[in-house]
């Protein structure tokens, strides 16, 4: 199967399944650590999002807001995460200490990844997921020197200014 239509195939079946269960999850209260810490990552996420959407980013229309929006698949997908995660963390111990391990993994794993990353890397990632290259523009020791904040632009491109 082409690769764009598997593509166009999964995000509608992700896109309406997330529609389906996203009434049918309750709503929880967080309590836990671990709940509490996808909560707050979730609201930075939804920060993020509101931003993309004043933007433009999602119908093509800027100044707009959520309510506004005609496609919220994506808002469904993070709305579902959230819900999935804070009400099985909520009501399962097994699954809250999963929650907990995948924070910690994580955490090691970006500390893993910084660490790692070379200048060369830096280059080679950036243009092959954004299609930036910024061979020439970033010498060494400035890589070296903010070498935190070019990891944030290989994870993320710009969405970690949003935040």
């Amino acid at each position: 199967m082409d690769r764009e239509l598997r593509m166009h195939l999964t995000k509608k079946f992700v896109n309406l399944a997330a529609r389906i269960l996203l009434p049918l999850v309750p709503t929880s209260k967080a309590s836990y650590p671990q709940t509490r810490m996808a909560e707050d990552v979730f609201a930075r996420l939804f920060k993020a999002y509101r931003t993309e959407v004043y933007a433009g980013r999602f119908d093509g229309v800027p100044h707009q807001t959520v309510k506004s929006l005609r496609d919220k698949n994506f808002l469904h997908l993070l709305q579902l995460a959230e819900k999935l995660l804070v009400y099985l963390g909520e009501e399962d111990r097994y699954y809250r200490q999963w929650l907990g391990l995948a924070f910690l993994l994580m955490h090691g794993e970006v500390q893993h990844t910084h660490d790692g990353l070379s200048f060369e890397d830096f280059l080679s990632l950036t243009k092959k997921q954004w299609l930036l290259d910024y061979q020439g523009a970033v010498s060494h020791e400035y890589f070296n020197s903010h070498k935190i904040d070019f990891l944030n632009i290989v994870l993320t491109d710009f969405l970690v200014n949003l935040v």
